[in-house]
């Protein structure tokens, strides 16, 4: 048997992601959204249930439902289940009836005045009800803060996995995206995610 001794050699080379997407770039720029045409699901998605598919997109970067890196397997498992909880729960809150004001009454005042006359009086919500509304609307009002503060850390995450920097607005480019135009974020960094 003859023998061939063998020294390894290591050679530099650039670590690229397994979806074929260029380190240090987006795959596609973040009005992209119509390249694979306009029936594509990431687009689909990204324009009916922009949560929805910002769910999935958590989960395949190993994230809980709140944006924050997962600690173990069972936490990001269930990304997508809670973000589908949340869409249900914010959708069934804007279906509960709020408490109406009462109907208004019609007053007559005749003191110290030879004509009477009528004036209408308002009268207000019991206290209870009134808390009732303003928590129904501040919960309703709380589902679109969810979806911001959830989609820049989820777009700060992405960046920083494929090595990604800030094109514009500095360190803001984050938040510009997730609040001026969310539907195309999330369907970037779908098409980012995706293998």
């Amino acid at each position: 048997m003859i023998t061939v001794p063998f020294t390894p050699v290591a050679i530099a080379a650039e670590a690229t992601p397994i979806n074929g997407s260029i380190i240090g770039e987006w795959k596609d720029g973040l009005c992209g959204c119509c390249k694979f045409g306009c029936c594509h699901p990431h687009l689909c998605c990204a324009c009916m249930c922009p949560v929805a598919l910002m769910g999935q997109v958590l989960t395949r970067m190993k994230m809980t439902w709140l944006g924050n890196t997962a600690r173990n397997e069972a936490e990001y498992r269930t990304t997508f289940r809670n973000t589908i909880c949340v869409i249900i729960v914010c959708l069934l809150l804007t279906f509960i009836p709020r408490f109406e004001d009462p109907d208004p009454v019609w007053v007559r005042i005749e003191e110290g005045i030879k004509t009477p006359y009528y004036i209408r009086e308002y009268p207000e919500l019991p206290l209870w009800q009134n808390i009732v509304n303003k928590a129904l609307n501040l919960s309703v009002a709380l589902a679109p803060l969810y979806a911001f503060i959830v989609l820049v850390r989820l777009r700060r995450a992405v960046r920083k996995k494929y090595s990604i920097r800030d094109e514009r607005c500095s360190s803001c480019e984050d938040c510009c995206c997730a609040l001026y135009c969310g539907c195309c974020t999330v369907a970037q960094l779908a098409r980012q995610t995706a293998d």
